[in-house]
């Protein structure tokens, strides 16, 4: 049964249907191998990488192993994708786009218009302030600028360019990736080219749904001849080898993967020592950690804020981003 659509005191209650669409629709992003040279921007020769086939021998080294099947191989590893540049190579070219929709806070579905007109109520005075729809954009930004999204394909780069077009900007925008931190958002925060990203990032979010922001981003990593670079991993439900994502016979990221290092700009929760992913509670799989689990979650402080109780600027700018996120936030049981 859902839940009630408001108290008896008058209270507005989650909605049982309730989602909002993504904001930031990134695309697939697809890995080219070429060469860094004197400028890679002007390299012309980029090459798809192919997935591979890897046919190992190795050893079982999992816990709890019997000590008769300890010498004996893995036949887990024996059959798995890999992805390399091509031999002459040093760099890897990783590319995709932006869609950048307006008309935020405006729910995709709900079932309850006291809640909905609360909302909408809510976040339209949220971005008529503009300080914390810039702040978001900014640091969405940052996230492009600094190669967030590369992932283990960032680790142990010589060096890394970042190149960003718009259908709103004159010219291209060019960033040094190590000119900017991936514990924070401080360092070089003043920078020019930064501010026009943030700043066409805002015209998106902050416009209706008439507005059209589309961002390109090409990112040239040199990580030296022949290195492995990362594609994602699909999901090999059933199987136990590694099966690497591919488009069009070449290696590729999934947009999951490329929107979640975006959005990884949540450092507004309690004790925080580094960002994370904006998720309802602050969930990071790969530690095992919820940050956010009771009283500053989503749901807690989107109730407050619908119903006029004092949240702060910080978790009115969690609350956005989660809708910029986007999904299914209903009540119903």
């Amino acid at each position: 049964m859902a839940k009630k659509k408001s108290t008896n005191d008058g209270k507005i209650e989650l909605a049982s249907v309730l989602s909002f669409e993504r904001k930031l629709e990134t695309s697939d992003a697809l890995m080219y191998s070429g060469q860094w040279g004197d400028d890679p921007t002007q390299y012309e020769e980029w090459k798809k990488i192919a997935i591979t086939k890897r046919l190992n021998r190795s050893t079982i080294s999992a816990y709890g192993t019997k000590d008769e099947d300890k010498s004996k191989p893995n036949p887990v590893a024996s059959d798995s994708d890999d992805a390399n540049l091509y031999a002459e190579d040093d760099t890897l070219k990783v590319s995709f786009s932006i869609r950048v929709i307006g008309n935020l806070g405006k729910p995709f579905a709900c079932n309850n218009p006291d809640f909905e007109a609360a909302i909408v109520k809510q976040v339209d005075a949220y971005k008529q302030n503009g300080n914390g729809l810039t702040t978001l954009a900014f640091r969405y930004a940052y996230n492009i600028a600094n190669g967030r999204f590369l992932w283990r394909n960032r680790v142990g780069a010589e060096n890394i360019k970042i190149v960003v077009s718009s259908n709103i900007l004159d010219d291209d925008l060019i960033f040094n990736a190590y000119d900017y931190e991936m514990h924070g958002f401080e360092k070089n925060s003043d920078d020019m080219k930064l501010k026009q990203l943030s700043d066409t990032i805002y015209t998106g979010l902050n416009g209706d749904t008439e507005t059209f922001v589309s961002i390109g981003v090409d990112a040239y990593v040199k990580l030296g001849k022949k290195q492995h670079v990362f594609p994602s991993q699909e999901m090999n439900m059933g199987e136990k080898r590694k099966v690497l994502f591919q488009l069009e016979n070449c290696a590729a990221m999934h947009n999951v993967k490329i929107g979640n290092a975006i959005r990884t700009i949540d450092n507004w929760y309690n004790n925080a020592e580094f960002p994370i992913a904006i998720e309802p509670f602050g969930a990071v799989t790969q530690i095992g950690q919820a940050f956010r689990k009771t009283k500053n979650d989503l749901y807690s402080l989107m109730i407050k804020w619908v119903n006029d109780e004092d949240i702060s600027e910080n978790d009115k700018n969690f609350v956005v981003a989660n809708l910029i996120r986007g999904g299914v936030f209903g009540g119903g049981e």
